[in-house]
This record gives structure tokens, C-alpha cells and sequence, in this order.
């Protein structure tokens, strides 16, 4: 059973250039992933998910996949104690740009794959990224 449980968004956009995904820097800590966050009271992972995007880069406008999810799972230490952490991954393009504002995020870029992987800090979100990239490309392409 996790200590803490959380969800996110993968979030892409296809343009002229290609398929790009939002990753965010956050403030504390400086590193590099996905909007995500706890769980609230009361929330499931698709509505802390949703509203974890709306809070952190202000997207509002999603299509999101539905069959994909991501679940990863990691420890870490925080004021010397060891967390257990599950973290939900949903997939949904958006037509937003997105702002970096408030409290929690200091930056946020749209970048191909290959730059948004050498952005991002942990692997298992590399891995996660990876995984949402092939199920997209399996799409037929009208889809995706």
C-alpha cells in the first residue's frame, strides 16, 4: 500500500513539426516532469489529475485517451523517512499553450521526444513518456 498516492498528465500537441509534450520545471527541487500531484479527499486519479493540470500550467481544453494509463512506483526519503509513492499517468492532447504560473511551477516547454527525454529528471518518467509516445504512434494516424 503506498504512503502517498498521486496522478498527472502526460500532456502533447501536434503541430506542423511534429508531436511535442509539456514538461514543467517545478519550484521545489528543480526538477523536470509532468503536471502531477496528491490526491485530494475525495478525488479519484483522473479528477486530481485533471485538476492538477488546471492549477499547475492553467490547461483547461483536454482530449484525453482514455485507454492509456501509466502507473509508476518509487520510493524516496523525505525528512528521513522512507516514502512509498504511486503515481497515475494519464494521456491527453490539448490545443493550450499552458502557463507557468504560481506557486509550484517556475517553467514549462513544449519539446519533441527525444529533447522532452533528455529534460525530464527521473527515468520512470522516461519510461512513461516512452510508453504514452508508442501508444500514439500505434494509433491510426487521424488519432493521434
Amino acid at each position: 500500500m503506498p504512503d502517498e498516492r498521486a496522478s498527472g498528465v502526460i500532456l502533447f500537441r501536434t503541430t506542423p513539426a511534429g508531436r511535442h509534450y509539456l514538461i514543467i520545471k517545478n519550484r521545489i527541487g528543480g526538477h523536470w516532469g509532468f503536471p502531477k500531484g496528491r490526491l485530494e479527499p475525495g478525488e479519484d486519479e483522473l479528477q486530481a489529475a485533471l485538476r492538477e493540470v488546471r492549477e499547475e500550467v492553467r490547461i483547461t481544453r483536454l482530449n484525453l485517451r482514455p485507454e492509456f494509463r501509466e502507473r509508476l512506483a518509487y520510493r524516496f526519503v523525505r525528512d528521513r523517512e522512507v516514502v512509498n509513492k504511486e503515481v497515475t499517468l494519464f494521456l491527453a492532447a490539448t490545443d493550450e499553450e499552458g502557463i507557468a504560473e504560481g506557486s509550484e511551477i517556475m517553467a514549462l516547454e513544449w519539446l519533441p521526444l527525444p529533447q522532452a527525454l533528455a529534460r525530464l529528471t527521473y527515468p520512470e518518467q522516461r519510461t512513461a513518456l516512452l510508453r504514452a509516445d508508442a501508444f500514439l504512434q500505434a494509433l491510426p494516424r487521424a488519432e493521434g
